[in-house]
């Protein structure tokens, strides 16, 4: 093992450590805490470092040097971007083609929070700056720091003990440096041993795609541009960073080998025979100055965008892409995380996707530092090259790299879209994800009538609610065809749904079986006033007209309004009073007082009852409806009125529609019962809402139904461990015992 290189030694320790994490899984998952130690000893120095050497050299350049570096450095990262753009544009081609409609997300009712630049660049604080790791603030801080140093007549004698602790934070980096194969076989163990396998399956098309930048960029475009203006060689940058870029892609940042890489920068300068002390002295100015900046890891990272649109059924238009790749610049200052919730917003691309790409970062993290530091890496040799005086453009070389980029990109994109048609086929849709669910509640004994009938069973004289469904062994619950995620038929005409599992574990406190009954649209008043049912399941709005006319529950559940309206419907993208927006029709069911809450915004727009929402959708908003008692008429209807949670459902069972909401602010509704008008009823159900709630069957079911994440009981993660040696451990002894004759 001594003669090994730390390359290779690092590499070992990646693959032992995902060895070690699919054989023994989550047994193994504690490895990731000697992880983190290992990063944390990494990031202890880099900030000092950073800060030390920008002060020191920026302290010793001329005036004249320093506008040359800045002018270079910005002229190459616009390079390097504007490569970035290319393959933002081009990459999204091999989507193929892909429908599916979206979950109802919170992140509809959030309010978006703006990005604090001023926080994150200006060190108003320059100590809390450091405290909080912001190291753009930080380079800024140190610059100006330098900047003042440079024109002190005396500075060498503040430099030069800064100078001997910027050695010695850079060999304490060496020292932890050499246990990097046990740092990353730890971390590679814990995140292998928690991966969850079929969260990554449904992102391979942006995995892939992702995957497929960072190759191409990292090992084919930066190489050639760097061979193409500079004298150094591809051979020789893979040769002297390889250790680095295993670390950094093990650790997942750039950042804790900071030092180390700019080390391996300067032996590569080093390697050059014409090279000079100056140009080794610039790379401690060049890449801190370099790493606030976007980096093309980080740029391509926003190739989530058009996979987001592309994966909810709303590719983008070529009109898109000029705000997709503005958002994508100002975004990429800052971290994913915060960044492309930004740009998904600014495309409205439901926020929701962003959760899978929370997922995905177990691997992309990794991925985009290794193309990050490369980016570093040839930004830092090109303005070095620059400044020198010694950049050279080879013709020959660019044409050369030219074809070969362009035929290895077009292979490329063409070869993958033909891979994810292929695969795709075995990634089922949301729409495919609904009919799968099943009920979480236990499932009581029921029965569907489709017609709506007074109770067989009246009550006795003095008899409550509660006690004539306990006499009879069942319980009448009112419910909407297909008022999905409520009530619905999956696609075995099963019904299913949010109130539907409510009913099952309602009915399993009570110990009755259900009865299912049809709502006739427009008969909910007279049905459960009429004892047609002892309750009510579907998503029936607060309101003051029921609260006069209905025994209600206490609210069960709080939610938003929204629009429903065609995937290619601009109007209500936005709120403009001003705008055409204020003349538009829109359909409602029920709920004359809450539609006028709505337009009371829109003095000019329409809104009409229809019975059912089926009937907007049944012929994209042309319905005949009654407008009054001798006239029958034809309205095209521009949306439909409804919540957001069941506005979202809409699109998943009918791709091809939108949620949107036009107003400035959210109105929000809350979601009740109708009971039988019977005090005892009523406060039974109000108890149990509580008890339900509080003991999490609520959030289960909301989770399944609405948001759409099946409930599955927890489970060990996949491992040869678990699910292989020892299953076959033990039916060999099972054989063995079996083999034994009994006394």
């Amino acid at each position: 093992m001594k003669n090994l290189s730390l390359s290779t030694k690092v590499l070992l320790g990646v693959l032992l450590g995902v060895l070690t994490g699919l054989f023994f899984g989550e047994e193994v998952a504690w490895m990731g805490i000697i992880g983190d130690v290992f990063i944390g000893l990494l990031q202890m120095t880099v900030l000092p470092y950073i800060m030390f050497s920008l002060i020191v050299n920026i302290g010793r350049l001329s005036m004249d040097t320093g506008k040359k570096i800045i002018r270079y450095g910005l002229l190459f990262l616009f390079l390097l971007l504007i490569v970035g753009l290319i393959y933002l544009i081009i990459l999204p081609l091999s989507f193929p083609a892909w429908t599916s409609g979206n979950f109802y997300s919170s992140d509809f009712v959030q309010p978006n929070e703006p990005f604090d630049f001023v926080k994150l660049y200006i060190p108003a604080n320059p100590f809390e700056s450091m405290s909080d790791n912001v190291v753009p603030a930080v380079v800024l801080f140190s610059i100006f720091i330098g900047l003042g140093v440079m024109k002190l007549p005396n500075k060498e004698a503040f430099l030069k003990p800064l100078d001997v602790l910027t050695d010695g934070l850079n060999q304490v980096n060496k020292m932890i440096i050499k246990i990097t194969p046990i740092g990353v076989f730890s971390i590679a163990a814990g995140v292998i041993s928690t991966l969850s396998w079929s969260d990554l399956s449904r992102l391979q098309g942006y995995l892939l795609v992702y995957l497929l930048a960072v190759i191409l960029i990292t090992f084919l475009v930066l190489p050639y541009l760097i061979s193409i203006f500079t004298p150094y060689s591809s051979k020789t940058i893979f040769k002297i960073t390889r250790s680095t870029l295993i670390t950094i892609f093990a650790t997942g940042k750039i950042i804790v080998v900071y030092p180390q890489l700019i080390e391996n920068i300067k032996e590569i300068i080093r390697s050059d025979e014409n090279s000079t002390e100056e140009g080794q002295d610039r790379v401690d100015i060049i890449m801190p100055l370099a790493y606030p900046f976007p980096n093309l890891g980080t740029f391509m990272i926003f190739i989530f965008v058009p996979f987001a649109a592309w994966f909810t059924g709303k590719a983008m238009g070529f009109m898109d892409y000029p705000i997709f790749l503005s958002s994508t610049f100002l975004s990429s200052f800052v971290a994913p995380i915060t960044g492309l919730p930004f740009s998904l917003d600014l495309l409205k691309i439901p926020k929701e996707t962003f959760q899978l790409f929370v997922v995905s970062t177990v691997l992309t993290d990794r991925i985009r530092v290794v193309l990050g530091a490369f980016h570093l890496i040839a930004l830092t040799l090109l303005t070095i090259s620059a400044s020198g005086g010694y950049l050279k453009f080879k013709k020959r070389k660019f044409i050369q790299g030219l074809i070969v980029i362009s035929i290895s990109t077009a292979v490329s994109v063409i070869g993958l879209r033909y891979i994810l048609e292929v695969s795709m086929k075995n990634i089922p849709t949301n729409l495919e994800i609904v009919n799968s669910f099943e009920l979480i509640s236990p499932e009581q004994e029921f029965v569907v009538f489709e017609t709506s009938k007074k109770n067989p069973n009246p009550k006795w004289r003095g008899e409550n609610t509660l006690s004539r469904i306990k006499r009879r062994g069942k319980i009448r619950v009112g419910f909407y065809e297909q008022a999905g995620p409520f009530t619905f038929r999956n696609k075995d005409s099963i019904l299913v749904g949010y109130g539907i599992d409510l009913a099952h574990q309602l009915a399993a406190d009570l110990d009755v079986s259900i009865e299912f009954i049809t709502i006739i649209p427009g008969k909910l008043v007279s049905g459960i006033n009429g004892d047609h049912y002892d309750i009510v399941m579907s998503d029936i709005f607060l309101s003051s007209l029921y609260a006069e006319q209905l025994e209600l529950s206490q609210p069960y559940l709080n939610v938003t309004l929204a629009l429903l309206t065609r995937q290619d419907n601009k109007m209500f993208d936005s709120f403009d009073i001003t705008s055409k927006l204020d003349t538009f029709t829109i359909s409602y069911i029920e709920r004359k007082e809450i539609s006028k809450e709505f337009l009371s915004f829109f003095p000019k727009g329409g809104a009409y009852p229809i019975p059912q929402m089926k009937d907007f959708l049944a012929h994209d908003g042309a319905v005949i409806i009654e407008k009054d008692s001798s006239k029958i008429d034809s309205i095209i209807f521009d949306a439909h009125l409804t919540s957001a949670e069941r506005a979202a459902a809409t699109t998943v069972l009918k791709p091809g529609y939108k949620v949107v909401n036009p107003l400035p602010y959210h109105i929000n509704n809350a979601l009740v019962f109708p009971l039988a008008r019977d005090n005892v009823w009523r406060s039974y159900i109000d108890k149990w809402i509580d008890f339900r709630k509080k003991d999490g069957t609520f959030d289960k079911i909301y989770d399944q139904w609405i948001l759409g994440n099946p409930y599955q009981k927890k489970e060990k993660k996949w491992s040869i461990l678990e699910n292989i040696i020892k299953p076959r451990f033990e039916a060999s002894n099972n054989a063995v015992k079996d083999s034994i004759p009994e006394k």
